[in-house]
């Protein structure tokens, strides 16, 4: 018996090591991240921001353990060990946030989760783009990611959340495979399943009714990604015309009475109303941020100059008592005196890590974008590297109001790594 167990062991490893890195921990990860949350959900009970702490600190659990995984089907490169230029930035960064953070007595929970969510990044970043995958697979970077049992499997899911109280996926990987779907994908069939999956993720039940329910955030990540698709193509005419488009809607929403507006879907209407100009402190969810903002910058008021460069330190909390949105507090692990989440990403990078961090998150994004323009310019942009960009960018732009989606996301440096990874291969090779 023991030795049957062992040789299936063994099996199964040599199996794994013959399969598409990128694809097996995007999918398994999206299966693992769905039963997660339908089991605190319905197993434990466990709704809303609440959810959220089980799930990041089970996501990263499972991230490591892959990367454990691919060291034992012999899946890395020495070159793994050779961390560049802004991994370092990054690594200085966290121990000096770190060590500030363990000086003004900061969170230790907190202090911990954060070591936990940048280390783990870091390491899936080096993997994938370090990886020994077998020869030729990386020439298939996405095709069991869409292939029709997972593209069901996730418009179930997708439709189970109509009726949960919460998304039962991963909001912005769902998002990004519907609209590479839609928009890329030459298959009828995968476009028609790309916009049910896009239609489901915006619909949510209240008190029985179905309704659309979208937020600005999704709104403005969608939009990036279009016009990464127009730029793609080169359909510049087209681009220029929907810009002028999307600014007549803009003029029109902002003409429409306050009855009408009142009646689009909660984030659309507190956006034209603000843009009417509104008074903020009327739409709890934009002021809410602000507040966090001004949280932050009291607590810099008497910053030293070491605090003032890395930040107030990693566990670095503030007291929400007075915030117009109580659920931030009522969900907070260590409740409403200590709540650690910041909305907006410059607020949150910055309160951590200060300006240097601020610098360093700068300086990805750059690159980031230079990547782009050099693989645009130099012809090098396909498909397969364009849903890189897709997930990439659009998480950058649904995170800059809701940070912790991109803090404690093991998803995104595994993209950027296996992007890096598959410019490096010849550009007459990849489909």
């Amino acid at each position: 018996m023991s030795l049957g167990l062992s040789q299936r062991l063994q099996a199964g490893i040599v199996w794994l090591g013959r399969k598409d890195l990128f694809q097996l921990y995007v999918v398994v990860y999206a299966v693992f991240y769905v039963l997660v949350s339908f089991g605190l959900e319905h197993g434990l009970g466990i709704i809303g921001f609440s959810k959220t702490p089980y799930l990041n600190g089970g996501g990263y659990l499972y991230a490591l353990a892959f990367v454990a995984l691919a060291f034992l089907t012999n899946r890395v490169r020495l070159s793994f060990f050779a961390f560049g230029p802004l991994t370092v930035l990054v690594l200085v960064s966290l121990f000096a946030s770190s060590v500030i953070g363990f000086a003004n007595h900061n969170a230790v929970t907190y202090i911990a989760a954060w070591n936990l969510y940048i280390l783990t990044a870091i390491l899936l970043f080096s993997l994938f783009r370090h990886n020994r995958d077998p020869e030729g697979a990386w020439r298939d970077s996405t095709g069991v990611i869409f292939s029709k049992p997972f593209l069901l499997f996730v418009l179930a899911a997708a439709f189970a959340s109509i009726f949960s109280k919460d998304n039962q996926y991963q909001y912005v990987l769902t998002e990004v495979i519907a609209i590479y779907a839609m928009l890329i994908r030459p298959g009828l069939i995968d476009k028609g399943l790309g916009l049910l999956i896009y239609l489901m993720v915006h619909l949510g039940s209240n008190s029985g009714f179905v309704q659309v329910e979208i937020n600005r955030a999704s709104i403005l990540a969608a939009g990036l990604a279009g016009l990464l698709f127009l730029i793609y193509r080169r359909y510049f005419i087209t681009t220029v015309f929907l810009i002028f488009a999307t600014l007549g809607g803009l003029a029109y929403a902002v003409s429409m009475d306050d009855a009408t507006v009142e009646s689009l879907p909660r984030n659309i209407s507190e956006a034209i109303m603000l843009m009417k100009g509104d008074d903020i402190y009327n739409h709890v969810s934009s002021y809410q941020r602000i507040y966090e903002g001004q949280k932050v910058m009291e607590d810099f008021r008497d910053a030293s100059t070491m605090e003032t460069l890395f930040g107030k330190g990693l566990g670095r909390t503030v007291d929400m008592t007075g915030a117009a949105d109580s659920t931030v507090g009522q969900h907070a692990l260590l409740g409403v005196l200590d709540v650690h989440n910041i909305h907006f990403i410059n607020y949150a990078i910055l309160h951590k890590f200060g300006y240097f961090g601020l610098g360093v998150f700068g300086l990805i994004v750059i690159a980031i974008l230079a990547m782009f323009a050099s693989d645009f310019a130099s012809r090098r942009l396909d498909d397969a590297l364009m849903f890189f960009y897709f997930y990439i960018f659009y998480n950058l732009m649904f995170a800059m109001p809701a940070s912790n989606h991109l803090i404690g996301n093991p998803l995104w440096p595994a993209f950027l790594g296996m992007l890096c990874y598959l410019r490096k291969k010849p550009r007459l090779s990849i489909p």
